[in-house]
């Protein structure tokens, strides 16, 4: 097998477990509160990856140490808006919304990096505009509130990609990427005990779940990717993960009982179309 079709490989199973999240997500959230997912998440997620990566991140490095300990708050950050985000809408609506990340990107580089867009990103999302207005808005005409958290989780995904682009030129990324698992753990243990109280759940549906979303979903999905982006162009690595809100509604469908309406379908297939237009594209 060549060694670019393997990586291919690595990366279209990483895809499908990050499309399976929002499913697992929604499945935990019968069990437990949104605080306490994250942190089981992110402790299984971190202690995985410590036992496996622990020779390529120590030693660490002092500027390495604060700058994971400012990806772990931003990615904090975004996982509250995506938890309780697909808590009050479908895995399906909440996979493709939070996947536009991949088009606010150029927006955000013009910005910060004074990178400017290209003209035609500029239609693109005016099209994922009118996707999101078909996907989200009710027959009243009004977007919900897990809508609106998962559009919030986009862009702060979008800001933390950019600050990562930046900080990990100088620095080990697999060290941070394995510490700011240890500092979302953290973060959210902190909070859960005045905001919900620390309760284990005994249900078995919740530890099955919470170990695919843990080990498969964070640990090896992110290292995947890690790897994987070393060996593989960006278009490529950026065309795969576009399939990711395909892979959620697929499993939407099965596991959750998700069903879209004929607008919706028209919403999704203009998102989908957007994200790999600029994949492809940037």
């Amino acid at each position: 097998m060549q060694a670019n079709h393997k990586y291919n490989i690595y990366m279209f199973i990483a895809t499908i477990f990050f499309g399976m999240t929002y499913v697992l997500t929604k499945i935990c959230l019968n069990y437990s509160t949104e605080f306490h997912i994250i942190s089981f998440r992110f402790s299984i997620a971190f202690i995985i990856s410590l036992i496996f990566l622990h020779k390529k991140i120590f030693p660490v490095k002092r500027r390495e140490f604060f700058y994971s300990l400012l990806l772990g708050l931003l990615l904090f950050l975004i996982f509250i808006a995506m938890t309780v985000g697909v808590k009050y809408t479908t895995a399906t609506n909440a996979s493709f919304l939070i996947s536009l990340s991949v088009i606010f990107i150029p927006f955000f580089s013009w910005i910060f990096n004074k990178e400017k867009p290209k003209k035609s990103i500029f239609v693109v999302l005016v099209i994922s505009l009118i996707g999101i207005m078909l996907l989200t808005l009710d027959k009243n005409l009004e977007f919900h509130i897990g809508d609106i958290l998962c559009l919030i989780c986009a862009t702060l995904f979008t800001f933390y990609v950019i600050i990562t682009e930046r900080i990990v030129k100088n620095n080990n990324p697999i060290a941070l990427g394995v510490l700011q698992f240890g500092w979302v753990s953290l973060f959210s243990f902190l909070v859960q005990y005045p905001v919900e109280n620390f309760i284990i759940p005994k249900n078995k549906i919740f530890w099955f779940s919470m170990v695919l979303l843990g080990v498969f979903c964070t640990a090896f999905g992110y290292i995947t990717q890690t790897i994987a982006q070393k060996n593989l162009s960006s278009t490529v690595v950026g065309f795969i993960l576009s399939l990711e809100p395909v892979f959620s509604g697929i499993f939407g469908y099965f596991f959750l009982n998700e069903h879209l309406s004929f607008q919706q379908y028209i919403g999704a297939f203009l998102l989908l179309m957007s994200v790999i237009y600029v994949s492809v594209k940037n």
